[in-house]
């Protein structure tokens, strides 16, 4: 990937939602796949490699973003599972095929999130009820007989304890 290109995705990944950050990880799998891809084709085994390589770099980081509270994590962690043996196969026996299948299998994922990113859906944006923490005052202050006094709320919802 060109400089150019790596600003982008950087300045992206830095304002993204999490729907977002999941859609750019797709984005740069299927990049990485295509370029190895295209790498075979030229006849240069060294990048078809590093390309199929940093595929499962990419598959790797979704894997380790499932939420397994989710359902559905289950159902993507066997499909992610699955592209994971099919790019061992394009590694180790040079099955484009293979290859090819992964990356139309994370088109079609790429779609499916892409879709979900535009869907107007309150589910989707945060929920100020449910993200609303309370305020914490803690300090020093003067008590009523004029000495000072230390102020730490107890909330047992924050922080640890030693």
């Amino acid at each position: 990937m060109n400089t150019n290109i790596t600003d982008e995705y950087i300045l992206r990944i830095s304002q993204a939602t999490p729907v977002q950050l999941v859609i750019i990880n797709h984005e740069l799998l299927i990049n990485f796949l295509t370029g190895a891809l295209e790498s075979f084709e030229k006849g240069e085994q060294e990048n078809f490699y590093k390309g199929i390589n940093k595929t499962k770099d990419a598959l790797t980081q979704l894997i380790e973003g499932l939420d397994f509270e989710n359902p559905i994590a289950h159902d993507l962690y066997n499909l992610y599972q699955y592209a994971g043996e099919r790019l061992n196969k394009a590694l180790f026996a040079d099955d484009t095929e293979a290859a090819k299948e992964v990356l139309e299998m994370f088109g079609e994922l790429l779609e499916g999130w892409q879709a979900i990113e535009d869907t107007p859906d309150d589910r989707l944006e945060p929920s100020t009820e449910l993200n609303q923490t309370p305020q914490v005052f803690a300090g020093l202050t003067y008590g009523r007989d004029g000495g000072l006094e230390e102020y730490i709320p107890e909330d047992e919802g924050r922080g640890f304890k030693a």
